[in-house]
């Protein structure tokens, strides 16, 4: 979350924020739709064994399809996640991130948070 915010002017966290958020409900909506797709066309293409297999019964094919469709389905997901992995690896910078630095605020501790001064010194505090 810090990372995809990075850079953000501190008027346009809350936007960038929701934004990313909304992102990942999307991602997260239209993944599960896919694979769930996926799996239901591998489940209803699976063909059926007509014949016992080693002089015992087929199992039910309504199990055997099903079994299908799951392994197509992980299988993607894991080709999915290997890819972005891949392409993660390969965006992600090394090394610290820059100082922010705002447009009209200037120098290397620009949108660093600085505490106020309080309006009376205390006395155990040298000015």
């Amino acid at each position: 979350m810090n990372t995809a915010t990075f850079g953000v002017p501190p008027q346009d966290a809350g936007v960038a924020s929701a934004t990313l958020n909304t992102g990942q409900q999307i991602g997260g909506s239209i993944g599960t739709a896919l694979l769930n797709t996926i799996f239901a066309s591998a489940a209803a293409r699976h063909p059926t064994p007509a014949t016992p297999v080693h002089r015992h019964p087929a199992p039910p094919p309504t199990g055997m399809s099903l079994i299908h469709g799951y392994t197509t389905g992980f299988c993607v997901a894991a080709a999915i996640f290997a890819a972005g992995a891949v392409i993660c690896g390969t965006l992600f910078r090394s090394g610290p991130l820059p100082p922010r630095i705002h447009p009209g605020r200037g120098g290397p501790t620009a949108g660093r948070h600085r505490p106020h001064r309080l309006a009376a010194p205390h006395p155990w505090r040298k000015p």
